[in-house]
């Protein structure tokens, strides 16, 4: 049995380019459908935090249209991410209302949001939305979701967003004292999340606030206004701090491989930034798999969530845990600094993907489009979605 787990399409953001929208990129990704058993979506397939909800269903369609056409006969699994993870969410509002249209005792609304985490309950496992959704646009395909794990051939898989509220710690002050606020609430004290509930607030506090956002008239262009109107008194402060650098970005020459094209500057969508050293989001997380356990259910783990690709890393020399990351499929440069951008093109050049087969040691991570990167004499991406 061989599944492919790939994650992080982000299909509506304007934080970046979502690949998969485009046809060119989706025929990379094609032959890798063929002779598979399974195909794991391991979160963040829509971004609904920088995003509406429509705009977001729309990009998916081409590859929604292609796991029809590859997949017949075999199944998707789709578990949610934090920029998804509303999906998660209205599960929970949907279990509470049914209960209460049917004349039922009504669980509260953290009841009934813990049944949709562990898909329990008379409502049935997973969005019931979305299950209808994804059974309409892929006639023929098994449909599972589940959420926050899924196991194959002994390999454990989630998206990986609950190491957030540790990756915050290593942050800034105003970072830190936000997390510790989030951890009160969550918690009902200082003390850090230790269970999936605990987790699950945390995650629930942040992504329901910019969902709501997101979807708001207009929503979308306030957050872009909001980023512009914070990069332009950022470019301020550089020119005061340093004029000749300052002049220069506010002229709108940024240090890149190609000036021949337009170069856009991306908020950072997550709390690490891809562009990052992976170690600290490594470590991060390797503190989730130990406050929940997940080390004693598998020594393999794939997550997804930080855009950077991995392969067979520990977090401890001394560690038996080894871990993979699925890598992302949105390009989102660092156009900060010439470091910065080097840096994303080592750590985080997206379409990439984990191969499990159970009669293999070990998943293998595959990097469809690694011929492209600039790092290593490639043209980079550089055609625009119109």
């Amino acid at each position: 049995m061989r599944a492919l787990v790939i994650s992080d399409t982000h299909f509506g953001a304007w934080t970046g380019r979502d690949l998969l929208r485009e046809e060119a990129f989706l025929e990379r990704l094609a032959p890798a459908l063929e002779g598979i058993d399974e195909l794991i979506f391991l979160g963040d397939l829509f971004d609904f935090l920088f995003g509406s909800v429509g705009e977001a269903v729309d990009a998916a369609d081409g590859l929604l249209r292609l796991i029809a056409e590859k997949l017949p006969g075999r199944r998707l699994v789709f578990l949610a991410g934090n920029h998804d993870h509303h999906l998660v969410h209205r599960d929970a509002e949907n279990r509470l209302e049914a209960a209460l249209a049917g004349g039922e005792a009504p669980p509260d609304l953290a009841e009934a949001h813990s049944l949709a985490v562990a898909g329990e309950g008379s409502a049935g496992p997973g969005p019931g939305f979305f299950r209808s959704f994804l059974a309409r646009r892929l006639p023929g395909v098994e449909v599972e979701i589940a959420y926050p794990t899924y196991e194959f051939g002994g390999v454990l898989c989630t998206h990986g967003h609950y190491l957030d509220p540790h990756a915050r710690l290593a942050g800034s002050r105003g970072s830190r004292l936000l997390t510790r606020t989030l951890w009160g609430i969550a918690t009902g004290g200082p003390e850090q999340p230790k269970t999936i509930e605990d987790y699950e607030s945390v995650i629930t506090l942040l992504t329901e606030w910019l969902y709501v956002a997101a979807q708001m008239p207009h929503g979308t262009h306030a957050q872009q206004n909001v980023f512009r109107a914070a990069q332009r008194a950022g470019k301020v402060e550089s020119a005061l701090r340093a004029p000749l650098r300052g002049l220069r970005r506010l002229a709108g020459r940024q240090p890149a491989p190609h000036e021949d094209e337009p170069q856009p500057l991306y908020p950072s969508a997550s709390v690490v930034s891809p562009s990052d050293p992976s170690e600290q989001a490594l470590e991060a997380f390797a503190q989730v798999v130990a406050n929940l356990g997940w080390s004693e259910r598998s020594d393999r783990i794939v997550f997804a969530h930080t855009h950077q690709p991995l392969a067979d890393v520990r977090s401890r020399a001394d560690s038996r845990t080894r871990y993979w990351n699925t890598g992302s499929w949105i390009y989102e440069p660092d156009r900060g600094s010439p470091q910065a951008y080097e840096r994303y093109l080592r750590y985080a050049w997206p379409g990439s993907a984990v191969v499990i087969d159970d009669e293999a040691p070990e998943p293998q991570l595959v990097e469809f489009l690694a011929d492209l990167n600039p790092l290593h004499g490639g043209p980079g991406i550089r055609s625009s979605r119109q």
